[in-house]
Protein backbone atom coordinates (compact mmCIF):
# COMPACT_ATOMS: atom_id res chain seq x y z
CA UNK A 1 0.00 0.00 0.00
CA UNK A 2 1.42 3.34 -0.97
CA UNK A 3 1.45 6.40 1.24
CA UNK A 4 0.42 9.70 -0.31
CA UNK A 5 1.23 13.24 0.64
CA UNK A 6 -0.76 16.25 -0.53
CA UNK A 7 1.38 18.90 -2.21
CA UNK A 8 0.79 22.24 -3.85
CA UNK A 9 1.81 21.87 -7.51
CA UNK A 10 2.01 24.58 -10.17
CA UNK A 11 -0.37 24.24 -13.11
CA UNK A 12 0.79 24.90 -16.67
CA UNK A 13 -1.24 27.93 -17.76
CA UNK A 14 -4.93 27.11 -18.14
CA UNK A 15 -4.29 23.60 -19.48
CA UNK A 16 -5.24 21.49 -16.48
CA UNK A 17 -1.81 19.86 -16.48
CA UNK A 18 0.66 19.90 -13.61
CA UNK A 19 4.17 21.26 -14.17
CA UNK A 20 5.59 18.22 -12.36
CA UNK A 21 4.60 14.58 -12.09
CA UNK A 22 4.36 12.03 -9.31
CA UNK A 23 7.57 10.16 -10.15
CA UNK A 24 7.03 7.46 -7.51
CA UNK A 25 3.62 6.61 -8.96
CA UNK A 26 4.93 6.85 -12.53
CA UNK A 27 7.77 4.43 -11.77
CA UNK A 28 5.31 2.00 -10.15
CA UNK A 29 3.04 2.19 -13.21
CA UNK A 30 6.06 1.75 -15.50
CA UNK A 31 6.99 -1.49 -13.74
CA UNK A 32 3.39 -2.74 -13.99
CA UNK A 33 3.21 -1.80 -17.66
CA UNK A 34 6.55 -3.44 -18.51
CA UNK A 35 5.51 -6.60 -16.69
CA UNK A 36 2.21 -6.73 -18.59
CA UNK A 37 3.94 -6.19 -21.94
CA UNK A 38 6.61 -8.83 -21.29
CA UNK A 39 4.00 -11.42 -20.30
CA UNK A 40 1.19 -10.64 -22.75
CA UNK A 41 2.59 -9.00 -25.88
CA UNK A 42 5.12 -10.82 -28.02
CA UNK A 43 7.87 -8.61 -29.43
CA UNK A 44 7.39 -10.20 -32.86
CA UNK A 45 3.59 -10.11 -32.79
CA UNK A 46 3.19 -6.44 -31.94
CA UNK A 47 0.85 -4.78 -34.42
CA UNK A 48 0.94 -1.37 -32.72
CA UNK A 49 4.70 -1.32 -31.99
CA UNK A 50 4.24 -1.28 -28.23
CA UNK A 51 7.74 -2.74 -27.79
CA UNK A 52 9.19 0.01 -29.97
CA UNK A 53 7.44 2.98 -28.33
CA UNK A 54 6.17 2.12 -24.85
CA UNK A 55 8.93 -0.16 -23.53
CA UNK A 56 11.73 2.43 -24.06
CA UNK A 57 9.57 5.11 -22.46
CA UNK A 58 8.95 2.95 -19.38
CA UNK A 59 12.66 2.16 -19.13
CA UNK A 60 13.50 5.87 -19.41
CA UNK A 61 11.11 6.56 -16.53
CA UNK A 62 12.77 3.90 -14.40
CA UNK A 63 16.26 5.18 -15.32
CA UNK A 64 15.18 8.81 -14.67
CA UNK A 65 16.35 9.80 -18.16
CA UNK A 66 13.04 11.09 -19.52
CA UNK A 67 12.01 14.74 -19.39
CA UNK A 68 8.77 15.08 -17.42
CA UNK A 69 6.01 15.89 -17.83
CA UNK A 70 5.77 14.45 -21.32
CA UNK A 71 3.52 16.58 -23.55
CA UNK A 72 0.29 14.61 -24.06
CA UNK A 73 0.55 14.81 -27.86
CA UNK A 74 4.05 13.24 -27.70
CA UNK A 75 2.82 10.07 -25.99
CA UNK A 76 2.59 7.08 -28.35
CA UNK A 77 -0.51 5.09 -29.31
CA UNK A 78 -3.01 7.95 -29.14
CA UNK A 79 -4.96 6.74 -32.19
CA UNK A 80 -5.24 3.05 -31.22
CA UNK A 81 -6.15 4.08 -27.66
CA UNK A 82 -8.88 6.45 -28.85
CA UNK A 83 -10.30 3.83 -31.20
CA UNK A 84 -10.19 1.02 -28.61
CA UNK A 85 -7.89 -1.13 -30.75
CA UNK A 86 -5.52 -2.21 -27.99
CA UNK A 87 -6.06 -5.12 -25.57
CA UNK A 88 -8.40 -3.87 -22.80
CA UNK A 89 -6.06 -4.82 -19.93
CA UNK A 90 -3.14 -3.06 -21.61
CA UNK A 91 -5.27 -0.03 -22.38
CA UNK A 92 -6.31 0.29 -18.72
CA UNK A 93 -2.72 0.19 -17.41
CA UNK A 94 -1.39 2.39 -20.20
CA UNK A 95 -4.12 5.01 -19.66
CA UNK A 96 -3.09 5.36 -16.01
CA UNK A 97 0.56 5.64 -17.10
CA UNK A 98 -0.26 8.35 -19.66
CA UNK A 99 -2.25 10.43 -17.17
CA UNK A 100 0.66 10.54 -14.74
CA UNK A 101 3.41 10.89 -17.38
CA UNK A 102 1.88 14.02 -18.89
CA UNK A 103 0.92 15.51 -15.52
CA UNK A 104 -2.79 15.55 -16.25
CA UNK A 105 -4.78 16.92 -13.33
CA UNK A 106 -7.69 14.51 -12.96
CA UNK A 107 -9.40 16.27 -10.05
CA UNK A 108 -8.64 19.88 -9.21
CA UNK A 109 -10.27 20.52 -5.88
CA UNK A 110 -8.97 23.98 -5.21
CA UNK A 111 -6.80 26.39 -7.19
CA UNK A 112 -4.41 28.73 -5.42
CA UNK A 113 -2.80 31.75 -7.08
CA UNK A 114 0.63 32.75 -5.79
CA UNK A 115 2.49 35.65 -7.43
CA UNK A 116 0.35 35.29 -10.54
CA UNK A 117 1.02 31.53 -10.96
CA UNK A 118 -1.81 29.02 -10.51
CA UNK A 119 -1.33 26.00 -8.27
CA UNK A 120 -3.51 23.11 -7.21
CA UNK A 121 -3.26 20.46 -4.53
CA UNK A 122 -2.29 16.98 -5.68
CA UNK A 123 -1.64 13.72 -3.87
CA UNK A 124 1.84 12.30 -4.56
CA UNK A 125 2.97 8.81 -3.57
CA UNK A 126 5.96 8.52 -1.27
Amino acid sequence: MSVTKRRLVRLIGNTGFYAEVDIVKLQRLSRELLSYIQINIGPHDDEYQIWKWVVPMCKAVLDCTIRLPVPFQDLPLNYPMREGLLPPDFQKIYAAFKIVACGMAVDILEKVVIDGATYAYADFEE
